[in-house]
């Protein structure tokens, strides 16, 4: 029964379900007893719906679990007096390997090997569509770049498990392994085989830099994620928002009896990349989103601390905000025509009415409704991410003035006061100022906890908030992925 479970976890010979390239609908596919292999992978729209199963996969592998391993670990969030014993494990440094919700790797294998089966079998198919190929390398190198963030070691597949023979119980591979020997090569043959330059529920070659930019940042390549970041503006596809109302449509998605066109929600020339969501007719696979940070009953707030930092950053009233920045006045007027102080971004952000420390994350919703009903997409990368990650990357190369030129576009994209090189005593400071520039401006984007662990600061920042040591910088291992594998080992420090 324990190998059973093991495979169904890991084999998916064929894709049940996969959905349309436009993103409109699910289409069902003949179950895998149904269809032999070599009966599928015969013409384009084999190749099509295979890799359109590797996105449905991560539809189901990234929901809600994006925001646990990218985001409430961080010190973005804290609990709530409603949030469960659960729920609170990741905001408070003491994750359990029973916690399946956070620790499970199932269906992120499921997307692994799907895109394992799309690699393997979409050159042979006659006049193959390349794009197809450079997606589904770059889909597996996604997930597997995610599955050494979050475990640090992890079992590696890169081929089609057809049976108990093929060395399904394996061992952990290293990091720096699967770095070297999947994700690395993956990102190098998406980039020879991708053709189209944006697309937002697909992965294309903007969409690919972002993801090399993201490695490389990791592995502390500065040069080649500046170069990665240097194709994504060389594209010019991509620009920045610039009224508190053009933000917010990027990530806004309400049900209809809110009464906003499409034209205020889930759109922009910001967004990059995002993970399409559409629910099934039985109100399966909701997004997570809604759950995460607005459900009725929240189990997440926005943090005190992080409340705090911004106001102080931005002050929210007129003294304060003079004191600041005496030369500078926002745009913003409130319905009487008076100013209004502050950055947008934190008014946007948060639920209004609420003190400080006690406001849920209103950066997607504002309206409360059933979370089966939630089909928010999960936007992974935007401009203004990518272009603050670039700033990073030039304050490491020694580029400082470069680096303030981008931390003052998007500033003055947000319709706040710009800085100068002078203003630094450090590039260190001017360092720290880009990071709390992505904190805001990425609230709920999954992007914190990873800044955090990239730039060493993830112990310094939360120790004095939740204890955290070195030795907890990874998650644990789901308990039942030990049991259904002897070859594994728990995460050490669990």
């Amino acid at each position: 029964m324990k190998r059973l479970i093991y495979i169904r976890q890991l084999w998916l010979a064929i894709p049940l379900l996969s959905f349309g390239f436009g993103c409109s609908s699910i289409l069902e596919q003949p179950p895998v007893s149904q269809i032999e292999e070599s009966q599928f992978w015969t013409s384009s729209s084999d190749a099509e719906a295979g890799v359109a199963a590797v996105y449905d996969a991560m539809q189901n592998a990234y929901k809600s679990k994006y925001f646990f391993w990218g985001e409430l670990r961080s010190d973005n969030f804290s609990g709530t007096e409603q949030a469960s014993g659960e729920a609170l494990q990741i905001v408070t440094n003491n994750l359990l390997p029973t916690n399946e919700g956070v620790t499970s790797w199932g269906a992120l294998y499921q997307m692994i090997m799907r895109a394992n089966l799309a690699i393997e079998n979409i050159p042979t198919i006659e006049s193959y569509d390349a794009g197809l190929l450079g997606e589904a390398h770059a889909l597996r190198a996604f997930a597997y770049f995610d599955a050494i963030r979050v475990w640090g070691a992890v079992p590696l597949y890169t081929e089609n498990i057809r049976g108990l023979d093929d060395n399904l119980f394996r061992e952990k591979s290293t990091g720096d392994q699967i770095m070297a020997d999947v994700i690395l090569p993956d990102l190098m043959m998406a980039e020879e085989l991708l053709e189209n330059p944006a697309e937002r529920f697909h992965f294309s070659l903007a969409s690919l830099y972002c993801l090399q930019a993201e490695v490389y940042m990791h592995l502390r390549e500065y040069e080649n994620a500046k170069i990665a970041l240097d194709k994504l503006v060389g594209l010019n596809e991509f620009s920045l928002v610039r009224t508190r109302e053009a933000w917010q449509a990027l990530f806004r998605n309400e049900p209809e009896s809110a009464g906003l066109s499409s034209s205020q929600q889930e759109t922009g020339p910001e967004l990059i990349f995002s993970i399409f969501n559409e629910l099934e007719e039985d109100g399966n696979r909701a997004s997570g989103v809604y759950g995460v940070f607005f459900s009725g009953v929240p189990p997440y707030k926005i943090s005190r601390l992080l409340e705090e930092k911004w106001i102080s950053q931005y002050p929210i009233d007129s003294i304060a905000w003079h004191a600041k920045y005496p030369d500078f006045k926002p745009s913003a007027k409130d319905v009487d025509g008076a100013t209004i102080y502050g950055d947008f971004r934190y008014f946007e952000s948060r639920e209004e009415s609420k003190d400080i420390g006690d406001a849920r994350c209103a950066k997607y919703n504002k309206t409360n409704y059933n979370a089966a009903e939630d089909d928010t997409d999960i936007v992974i990368y935007r401009y203004a991410g990518m272009l603050l990650l670039k700033a990073e990357a030039e304050v490491q190369l020694g580029n400082l003035q470069e680096a303030v030129n981008l931390l003052n576009q998007i500033r003055q994209a947000r319709d706040l006061p710009t800085v100068a090189l002078a203003d630094f005593q450090s590039s260190e400071q001017l360092y720290d100022m880009i990071l709390d520039e992505r904190q805001f401006e990425l609230l709920a984007e999954g992007k914190r906890w990873w800044d955090l662990i990239r730039t060493d600061k993830a112990v310094e920042v939360m120790n004095p908030i939740n204890g955290l040591t070195s030795d907890k910088l990874l998650f644990p291992i789901y308990f039942k992925h030990l049991i259904d594998n002897a070859n594994l080992t728990q995460t050490p420090g669990y």
